[in-house]
Protein backbone atom coordinates (compact mmCIF):
# COMPACT_ATOMS: atom_id res chain seq x y z
CA UNK A 1 0.00 0.00 0.00
CA UNK A 2 1.33 3.32 -0.58
CA UNK A 3 2.15 5.55 2.52
CA UNK A 4 3.35 8.41 0.50
CA UNK A 5 2.01 10.96 -2.43
CA UNK A 6 4.72 12.54 -4.01
CA UNK A 7 3.58 15.94 -6.05
CA UNK A 8 4.47 17.77 -9.06
CA UNK A 9 3.90 22.10 -8.56
CA UNK A 10 2.80 23.47 -11.74
CA UNK A 11 0.39 21.77 -13.57
CA UNK A 12 -0.97 19.81 -10.59
CA UNK A 13 -1.09 22.08 -7.68
CA UNK A 14 -0.69 25.38 -9.20
CA UNK A 15 -2.44 25.87 -13.11
CA UNK A 16 0.17 26.33 -14.94
CA UNK A 17 -1.07 28.90 -17.63
CA UNK A 18 -2.71 31.35 -15.34
CA UNK A 19 0.39 31.34 -13.04
CA UNK A 20 3.46 31.29 -15.26
CA UNK A 21 2.71 32.43 -18.57
CA UNK A 22 2.56 36.28 -17.09
CA UNK A 23 5.83 35.65 -15.42
CA UNK A 24 7.26 34.26 -18.61
CA UNK A 25 5.76 37.14 -20.64
CA UNK A 26 7.61 39.95 -18.25
CA UNK A 27 11.14 37.27 -17.57
CA UNK A 28 11.22 37.17 -21.66
CA UNK A 29 10.53 40.63 -22.23
CA UNK A 30 13.02 42.18 -20.02
CA UNK A 31 15.48 39.83 -21.63
CA UNK A 32 14.93 40.79 -25.42
CA UNK A 33 15.33 44.96 -23.69
CA UNK A 34 18.97 43.80 -22.83
CA UNK A 35 20.23 41.86 -26.58
CA UNK A 36 21.28 45.14 -28.48
CA UNK A 37 20.86 45.52 -31.53
CA UNK A 38 23.37 43.51 -33.61
CA UNK A 39 23.34 45.78 -36.97
CA UNK A 40 22.42 42.70 -39.34
CA UNK A 41 25.12 40.37 -37.88
CA UNK A 42 21.80 38.10 -36.77
CA UNK A 43 18.33 38.32 -36.63
CA UNK A 44 16.38 40.50 -34.34
CA UNK A 45 15.46 38.85 -30.94
CA UNK A 46 12.25 39.70 -29.72
CA UNK A 47 10.47 38.55 -27.20
CA UNK A 48 8.00 36.42 -28.63
CA UNK A 49 11.25 34.47 -30.22
CA UNK A 50 12.81 33.88 -26.82
CA UNK A 51 9.01 32.48 -25.68
CA UNK A 52 8.84 29.61 -28.34
CA UNK A 53 12.21 28.67 -27.77
CA UNK A 54 11.01 27.87 -24.17
CA UNK A 55 7.80 26.17 -25.61
CA UNK A 56 5.13 29.05 -24.99
CA UNK A 57 3.02 29.99 -28.48
CA UNK A 58 2.16 33.15 -26.93
CA UNK A 59 0.13 34.70 -30.11
CA UNK A 60 -1.93 31.40 -29.29
CA UNK A 61 -1.82 31.36 -25.66
CA UNK A 62 -0.41 27.83 -26.06
CA UNK A 63 1.91 25.90 -23.88
CA UNK A 64 4.21 22.63 -25.22
CA UNK A 65 3.47 19.83 -22.75
CA UNK A 66 6.93 19.06 -23.59
CA UNK A 67 8.93 22.32 -23.76
CA UNK A 68 11.18 23.97 -21.17
CA UNK A 69 8.84 26.28 -20.19
CA UNK A 70 6.40 22.85 -18.83
CA UNK A 71 8.77 20.71 -17.84
CA UNK A 72 12.32 22.51 -17.66
CA UNK A 73 13.73 24.48 -14.78
CA UNK A 74 14.71 28.11 -15.36
CA UNK A 75 18.16 27.54 -15.63
CA UNK A 76 17.35 25.50 -18.31
CA UNK A 77 15.39 28.65 -19.88
CA UNK A 78 17.84 30.57 -19.43
CA UNK A 79 20.57 28.54 -21.07
CA UNK A 80 18.33 27.89 -24.38
CA UNK A 81 18.39 31.73 -24.43
CA UNK A 82 21.66 31.98 -23.53
CA UNK A 83 22.13 29.77 -26.84
CA UNK A 84 20.59 31.88 -29.20
CA UNK A 85 22.92 34.73 -28.54
CA UNK A 86 26.58 35.35 -29.89
CA UNK A 87 28.75 34.18 -27.43
CA UNK A 88 30.43 36.80 -25.29
CA UNK A 89 27.35 39.07 -25.79
CA UNK A 90 25.79 38.60 -22.54
CA UNK A 91 25.76 36.36 -19.76
CA UNK A 92 22.68 35.27 -18.71
CA UNK A 93 24.31 33.03 -16.07
CA UNK A 94 26.27 35.06 -14.00
CA UNK A 95 25.21 38.53 -15.00
CA UNK A 96 24.22 39.46 -11.01
CA UNK A 97 22.28 42.95 -11.91
CA UNK A 98 20.19 40.21 -14.68
CA UNK A 99 19.85 37.71 -12.00
CA UNK A 100 18.21 39.97 -9.52
CA UNK A 101 16.33 41.81 -12.10
CA UNK A 102 14.23 38.55 -12.81
CA UNK A 103 14.15 37.36 -9.22
CA UNK A 104 12.33 40.30 -8.58
CA UNK A 105 9.55 40.17 -11.43
CA UNK A 106 9.23 37.13 -10.69
CA UNK A 107 8.55 37.88 -7.09
CA UNK A 108 6.23 40.90 -8.31
CA UNK A 109 4.31 39.20 -10.73
CA UNK A 110 3.46 35.80 -8.90
CA UNK A 111 2.03 37.91 -5.64
CA UNK A 112 -0.63 38.69 -8.60
CA UNK A 113 -0.99 35.85 -10.37
CA UNK A 114 -0.73 32.14 -8.11
CA UNK A 115 -3.47 30.52 -8.90
CA UNK A 116 -4.80 27.16 -7.51
CA UNK A 117 -5.96 24.35 -10.34
CA UNK A 118 -8.83 24.55 -9.04
CA UNK A 119 -10.10 23.14 -6.25
CA UNK A 120 -6.80 21.50 -4.31
CA UNK A 121 -7.11 21.83 -0.70
CA UNK A 122 -9.92 19.37 -0.15
CA UNK A 123 -8.36 16.23 -1.83
CA UNK A 124 -4.82 17.59 -0.02
CA UNK A 125 -6.59 17.64 3.39
CA UNK A 126 -7.97 14.66 2.91
CA UNK A 127 -5.41 12.34 1.56
CA UNK A 128 -3.38 13.83 4.97
CA UNK A 129 -6.37 13.44 7.25
CA UNK A 130 -6.25 9.68 6.35
CA UNK A 131 -2.69 9.10 6.96
CA UNK A 132 -0.40 9.84 3.40
CA UNK A 133 2.23 11.66 3.73
CA UNK A 134 3.04 13.78 1.24
CA UNK A 135 5.77 15.81 -0.59
CA UNK A 136 6.59 17.93 -3.27
CA UNK A 137 9.09 17.71 -6.08
CA UNK A 138 9.01 20.85 -8.88
CA UNK A 139 11.27 21.72 -11.42
CA UNK A 140 11.11 25.29 -9.84
CA UNK A 141 13.03 26.57 -7.12
CA UNK A 142 12.28 25.24 -3.61
CA UNK A 143 11.64 29.06 -2.07
CA UNK A 144 9.51 29.64 -4.90
CA UNK A 145 7.57 26.21 -4.30
CA UNK A 146 7.14 27.27 -0.82
CA UNK A 147 5.58 30.62 -1.36
CA UNK A 148 3.21 29.43 -3.74
CA UNK A 149 1.59 26.52 -1.30
CA UNK A 150 2.24 28.83 1.76
CA UNK A 151 0.03 31.37 -0.78
CA UNK A 152 -2.15 28.51 -0.59
CA UNK A 153 -2.00 27.72 2.71
CA UNK A 154 -1.22 24.20 2.35
CA UNK A 155 2.50 24.46 2.68
CA UNK A 156 2.41 22.58 6.23
CA UNK A 157 0.43 19.75 5.15
CA UNK A 158 4.12 18.80 3.19
CA UNK A 159 6.62 16.62 5.00
CA UNK A 160 9.30 17.86 1.87
CA UNK A 161 9.75 20.49 -0.74
CA UNK A 162 12.34 19.85 -3.23
CA UNK A 163 13.21 22.11 -5.50
CA UNK A 164 15.61 22.25 -8.34
CA UNK A 165 18.15 23.97 -6.51
CA UNK A 166 18.01 21.82 -3.20
CA UNK A 167 20.72 19.60 -4.20
CA UNK A 168 18.97 16.90 -6.16
CA UNK A 169 18.98 18.13 -9.46
CA UNK A 170 15.69 18.36 -11.62
CA UNK A 171 13.32 15.84 -12.74
CA UNK A 172 13.50 13.48 -14.73
CA UNK A 173 16.19 12.50 -12.35
CA UNK A 174 14.53 10.63 -9.60
CA UNK A 175 17.02 11.89 -6.97
CA UNK A 176 14.34 14.37 -5.33
CA UNK A 177 11.53 11.72 -5.56
CA UNK A 178 14.04 9.68 -3.27
CA UNK A 179 14.89 12.01 -1.17
CA UNK A 180 11.59 12.66 -0.01
CA UNK A 181 10.84 8.83 0.18
CA UNK A 182 14.36 9.39 3.03
CA UNK A 183 12.03 11.79 4.46
CA UNK A 184 9.24 10.07 4.68
CA UNK A 185 11.30 7.12 5.95
CA UNK A 186 9.22 4.39 3.13
CA UNK A 187 10.72 2.94 0.69
CA UNK A 188 9.88 4.11 -3.10
CA UNK A 189 7.64 1.29 -4.12
CA UNK A 190 5.26 2.71 -1.48
CA UNK A 191 5.33 6.26 -3.14
CA UNK A 192 3.12 7.61 -5.60
CA UNK A 193 4.08 10.38 -8.03
CA UNK A 194 1.33 12.69 -8.84
CA UNK A 195 2.11 15.08 -11.95
CA UNK A 196 1.22 15.75 -15.75
CA UNK A 197 4.79 15.77 -17.67
CA UNK A 198 7.28 13.23 -19.36
CA UNK A 199 9.71 14.54 -17.01
CA UNK A 200 7.41 13.75 -13.85
CA UNK A 201 6.64 10.60 -15.54
CA UNK A 202 10.53 9.81 -15.76
CA UNK A 203 11.46 10.36 -12.65
CA UNK A 204 8.94 8.54 -11.05
CA UNK A 205 9.85 5.65 -13.13
CA UNK A 206 13.20 5.96 -12.48
CA UNK A 207 12.66 6.34 -8.58
CA UNK A 208 10.23 3.15 -8.47
CA UNK A 209 7.43 4.21 -7.76
CA UNK A 210 4.44 2.16 -7.34
CA UNK A 211 2.38 4.24 -9.43
CA UNK A 212 2.35 7.44 -11.73
CA UNK A 213 -1.02 9.48 -11.51
CA UNK A 214 -1.36 11.45 -14.11
CA UNK A 215 -3.38 14.92 -14.63
CA UNK A 216 -4.26 16.00 -17.71
CA UNK A 217 -7.37 17.81 -19.14
CA UNK A 218 -8.00 14.35 -21.72
CA UNK A 219 -6.49 10.56 -21.70
CA UNK A 220 -5.02 11.30 -24.91
CA UNK A 221 -2.81 14.24 -23.24
CA UNK A 222 -0.67 12.14 -20.75
CA UNK A 223 2.69 12.24 -21.48
CA UNK A 224 3.18 8.50 -21.92
CA UNK A 225 1.51 6.43 -24.36
CA UNK A 226 2.09 3.51 -21.28
CA UNK A 227 -0.22 5.36 -18.67
CA UNK A 228 -3.20 3.22 -18.20
CA UNK A 229 -6.67 5.10 -18.63
CA UNK A 230 -7.32 4.92 -15.05
CA UNK A 231 -4.40 6.68 -13.84
CA UNK A 232 -5.92 9.78 -15.73
CA UNK A 233 -7.34 12.27 -13.34
CA UNK A 234 -8.67 15.93 -14.79
CA UNK A 235 -7.59 17.38 -11.22
CA UNK A 236 -6.45 16.61 -7.45
CA UNK A 237 -10.50 16.36 -6.64
CA UNK A 238 -10.35 13.01 -8.45
CA UNK A 239 -7.16 11.51 -6.30
CA UNK A 240 -8.86 11.05 -2.97
CA UNK A 241 -11.50 8.83 -4.65
CA UNK A 242 -8.79 6.60 -7.07
CA UNK A 243 -6.72 6.04 -3.49
CA UNK A 244 -9.81 4.85 -1.58
CA UNK A 245 -10.14 7.58 0.42
CA UNK A 246 -13.45 9.56 1.46
CA UNK A 247 -14.03 12.97 1.36
CA UNK A 248 -15.89 13.93 4.70
CA UNK A 249 -18.29 17.05 5.49
CA UNK A 250 -15.73 18.79 7.30
CA UNK A 251 -12.52 18.21 4.53
CA UNK A 252 -15.13 19.21 1.75
CA UNK A 253 -16.46 22.49 3.41
CA UNK A 254 -12.99 23.63 4.18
Amino acid sequence: MAQLVIFDKDGVILDLQATWLPVARAVAAHTATLIPDLGGVMPEIATEDLLRAIGVDDQHGHIDPKGIFATGSFAQMRAKWQAMLPPQLIDLEHDRAYRDAVQTIVHEQTRQTTKAKGDVVTPLHALYQDGYQLALVTNDSESSARKSLDDLGIADLFCAIVGADSGFGSKPDPDGLLHCCDIAGVMPDASIMVGDTIADYGAAMAAGCKAFVCIADAFEFRPHDDIKPEFVIADLMGLPELLGVGLSPSTANR
